[in-house]
C-alpha cells in the first residue's frame, strides 16, 4: 500500500499546484527581493513588544537568523531598511497600511517593497515613498 501512495502523491503534485498564487495574483513565484522583504516582515511581527515596541537595533534580531535567513542577511547587508524601535502589529490585529516601518534600500529612488506598521508589504514608486508617512522609530 504505501509503495503506491508515494508514486500517486507525487504524480499529483502538479495538479495541487494549479491556481494557486502568491499574494495579489501572478505567478506566486517571489524573487529574492520579495522573498526576503517578506521574511523581514515577519521578523518584525515577531520580535515587536505587546507594548508595540519594535527591535531597536540589529542584535535584537539575532534570534530569527536561522528561521529567516534571507531577511536577517537583507537587514544585516543594509538591503532592506529598519527604522529601529518602529513595531509591526501582528496579522490580524488591524486594517492594512500605517507607516513605513521597513523598505528595500533603493525604494526612495527607483520605487521597491515597504513594510508598513499594520504588517502589510506593498509596493511603492518613489514618489508614493516620498509622500507615505515613516515611522518614528527608537526615541
Amino acid at each position: 500500500m504505501a509503495r503506491l501512495i508515494v508514486p500517486v502523491m507525487v504524480a499529483l503534485l502538479p495538479v495541487l499546484g494549479v491556481g494557486c498564487s502568491g499574494p495579489g495574483g501572478g505567478s506566486g513565484v517571489q524573487t529574492p527581493q520579495e522573498g526576503a522583504i517578506h521574511e523581514v516582515a515577519d521578523m518584525l511581527r515577531g520580535t515587536t513588544q505587546p507594548s508595540g515596541q519594535g527591535p531597536a537595533k540589529m542584535a535584537d534580531l539575532n534570534g530569527c537568523q536561522s528561521m529567516y535567513p534571507r531577511g536577517y542577511q537583507a537587514v544585516k547587508s543594509g538591503e532592506v531598511v529598519v527604522v529601529w524601535g518602529a513595531g509591526v502589529k501582528g496579522e490580524g490585529e488591524g486594517a492594512k497600511g500605517g507607516d513605513v516601518v521597513a523598505y528595500e534600500k533603493d525604494t526612495a529612488s527607483a520605487g521597491g517593497n515597504v513594510i508598513l506598521s499594520s504588517g502589510e508589504v506593498k509596493h511603492m514608486t518613489a514618489s508614493e515613498f516620498a509622500s507615505a508617512p515613516k515611522a518614528a522609530g527608537k526615541k
